[in-house]
């Protein structure tokens, strides 16, 4: 067999390598590689973009076969009667690299959904790689029984001949085990003897690795009939079978509203004559259609400057002529002018645009079109965010229509704010939709804090939450006191490992530790009851948990300096903004301008360390009925049991009973000194005063009351301590 397809490959190898190495090949070849970038670079904008889009970089192969066709079809064309079978093999070949080049993916761009080959390359591959890649194969397949026939047929007969005794091989092996497996599970489920059928003998000629297998067979029978020891009522445990995550067919799939080339055309027609009209020339380069706006990609033109020079006195004067590129700030002065022209208020304008030397212009789009979750869950970045153990947000689509999914292990906090019915709650739920859509419970643990009550509670029940939804401000403070301990009891394990972070201890340890999840859904109301305490327990976890897999998404509806601190900006650089009132609340998220600018519904900005420029995305969209049907798919499981994570909240009484006072006569004492000084105090007070932690604050002011001091002020505010009547002393 192996001498066979050595012959065929010298042969089928042999003969295109001498028809290369003559005249005529050569120059056929050399033809059919110089014309075809020189006729893709010679076509219009337009053709490019389409050819671009049909073919991606499949056009190098098929230019290269017409062209060199071509040539020998003009030249010598008893070339192509003569070796038929070459140009056939040489087509199969094109297809089946259109095939492989469909099955991988660019990170962006228009070639991102169909691969390097386009949308004509995905019929011979594409997705799903289970169908694709026979697909390519094929056409591989099939190029020797073009080339010689009969050679093909001869070493693929005796190919399928060997394959044959490979899979009787295989066969009679599983026979073997499968018997194996069923007579002890017969025998230590009912303590019998197992009865093993007499196996007919081989033929006297049948020898080889089918003997052996038989005769290993009737080892493992005869073992079995030997008794084996067993504790009585000792039962072998089943295995459980593991979380299984949901499918996108939960999700809907929706229909975009195509935008014509016509009225695309006539919109960078305005442009440019707005512009010239103003004395700014312009070429528009490149149009990205999104599902909200489109962007114009805009090229400073040049401008034209004569000057005349003086001569001598017997010669003439020179004219001299000097070509100077427009200003970038020319463009940018004419914002009201192309908004008056284009008809629209709420344009922006970006110069340069991100990775382009452009000058942008976004235009709403008028034919707007919603992002469905499921568009972008099945998006190639998404999937990759998966594979590699991340936890993938869904966010939407850019400028350009391409799908933008972010891995929060990356960013590794996020910080969402924007005004009422902007879209902060809708991206709160595809965000928490997209994580329990790729990671299970196992994988993923979280808490939800929802002091609204209406936002996070239909996700009640899931595996993942540690705790149900709290709704209530005044347990925010206790669970952030054991998301700290849990962090820190994370830092010990890990200590003990020699490990630095999740990903390492996920390596060693036999069972992989989740990551925890902290979702905020209106930290405004937080901040009004206990700002500080709240500030120092998110800056501190925000500060060392992610080593530990510890990761927060905060959301406010007020982008307030007294919500939004620097202190919490400087330790979460990824940033969400939904449309804003003025520019100073896009200043408290972004640092910068541009928020007030959006249109709502979605519309948002999105910057992280990655990428500090802002990135304008439109958000997804997922209906209830789709959350509730995941979560429906989580709640009727039963999995394997989860990872403990202690969550114990104090309980206020005991400190009241003198089970938690504190002993330390030191802070005591300077804690009767401040309120004798400042005739009241509270937790954040002593906190800041005496540098010590919440939990400790909290029992001074209990002590402080069983010695005699009265609690007053409103429940959730910092409570003040005045002393009694009786002592003479009134606050």
């Amino acid at each position: 067999m192996l001498k066979s397809l050595g012959r065929l490959i010298f042969f089928l190898l042999g003969r295109p390598v001498w028809l290369v190495s003559t005249p005529v090949g050569r120059r056929v070849l050399i033809v059919g590689a110089i014309l075809t970038p020189v006729v893709y670079l010679g076509l219009s904008v337009e053709a490019r973009e389409w050819t671009w889009s049909r073919l991606g970089y499949g056009y190098l192969p098929i230019g290269m076969w017409v062209a060199a066709f071509g040539a020998a079809l003009f030249h010598r064309r008893w070339l192509n009667k003569k070796y038929w079978s070459y140009w056939a093999a040489g087509a199969l070949m094109v297809a089946g690299t259109l095939g492989l080049l469909s099955l991988w993916h660019p990170p962006y761009g228009l070639l991102e959904e169909t691969g390097l080959s386009g949308h004509w390359g995905r019929i011979f591959g594409g997705e799903p790689l289970a169908l694709g890649i026979p697909k390519a194969a094929l056409a591989f397949w099939l190029i020797p029984f073009v080339v010689a026939p009969s050679w093909a047929a001869l070493a693929h007969k005796r190919g399928a001949v060997a394959m044959g005794r490979t899979g009787l091989v295989l066969i009679h092996t599983a026979e073997a085990s499968v018997g194996a497996l069923a007579g002890r599970a017969r025998r230590n489920g009912h303590k019998e003897e197992v009865v093993v059928e007499a196996v007919p003998q081989e033929a006297p000629e049948k020898k080889g690795i089918l003997a052996k297998l038989k005769k290993r067979e009737k080892g493992e029978a005869k073992a079995l009939k030997e008794p084996v020891e067993k504790e009585a009522g000792q039962a072998r445990p089943m295995k459980r079978t593991g979380w299984r995550l949901p499918k996108a067919d939960m999700l809907a799939i929706g229909e975009a509203q195509p935008m014509s080339r016509a009225a695309l055309n006539e919109m960078s027609q305005t442009i440019e004559t707005t512009l010239a009209d103003h004395g700014v020339e312009v070429s528009v380069q490149d149009v990205k259609v999104g599902p909200r706006v489109i962007q114009f990609g805009l090229v400073p033109g040049w401008i034209k400057k004569t000057k005349e020079l003086r001569g001598t006195k017997t010669s003439e004067p020179v004219t001299q002529v000097d070509m100077s590129r427009v200003k970038v700030h020319s463009i940018l002065a004419r914002e009201q002018d192309l908004a008056l022209a284009l008809k629209t208020s709420d344009l922006r304008l970006q110069a340069p645009v991100p990775g382009e030397a452009l000058v942008g212009i976004e235009v709403p789009n008028p034919n707007p079109n919603r992002v469905y979750l499921r568009a972008v869950a099945e998006s190639t970045s998404f999937r990759r965010i998966t594979a590699k153990g991340g936890l993938p947000l869904a966010l939407g689509q850019g400028t350009g229509g391409e799908p933008v999914s972010e891995d929060l292990v990356e960013l590794p906090h996020l910080l969402i704010a924007g005004a009422t019915g902007s879209g902060k709650s809708v991206c709160i739920n595809t965000i928490i939709t997209s994580l329990i859509m790729a990671k299970g419970p196992d994988r993923l643990r979280m808490i939800m804090v929802d002091p609204k009550r209406v936002e996070l509670t239909p996700f009640n029940g899931l595996p993942h939450l540690v705790v149900p939804v709290i709704v209530d401000s005044d347990r925010v403070m206790p669970i952030l006191g054991a998301i700290m301990r849990e962090m820190f009891r994370r830092y010990r394990v890990f200590e003990e490992a020699g490990v630095r972070n999740l990903a390492g201890y996920n390596q060693k340890a036999k069972d992989p530790m989740p990551f925890l999840l902290l979702i905020v859904d209106e930290l405004a109301d937080l901040m009004m009851t206990s700002g500080y305490e709240v500030e120092q327990a998110l800056v501190r976890l925000a500060q060392l948990g992610r080593a530990t897999g510890i990761h927060l998404i905060l959301c406010t509806q007020r982008p307030s300096v007294n919500v939004v601190t620097g202190l919490l900006k400087a330790n979460i650089a990824a940033r969400i903004a939904f449309a804003v009132a003025s520019q100073v609340d896009s200043r408290v998220i972004l640092d910068e301008a541009g928020a007030d600018r959006l249109l709502g519904k979605g519309d948002m900005l999105f910057i992280s360390a990655q990428s500090p420029k802002p990135r304008r995305i439109q958000g997804t969209w997922v209906t209830d009925e789709e959350i509730d049907s995941v979560v429906k798919f989580w709640k009727e499981q039963e999995g394997p049991a989860l990872a403990e994570i202690k969550m114990e909240e104090p309980d206020p009484a005991e400190g009241q009973a003198g089970g938690d006072l504190v002993d330390d006569e030191a802070l005591l004492d300077k804690a009767r000194e401040l309120l004798e000084k400042y005739k009241h105090v509270s937790p954040g007070l002593l906190q800041r005063r005496l540098q010590v932690g919440y939990q400790k604050a909290l029992q001074l002011v209990e002590t402080l009351e069983t010695e005699g001091f009265a609690s007053a002020g409103e429940p959730g505010k910092a409570r003040s301590l005045v002393k009694k009547e009786g002592d003479g002393i009134v606050g």
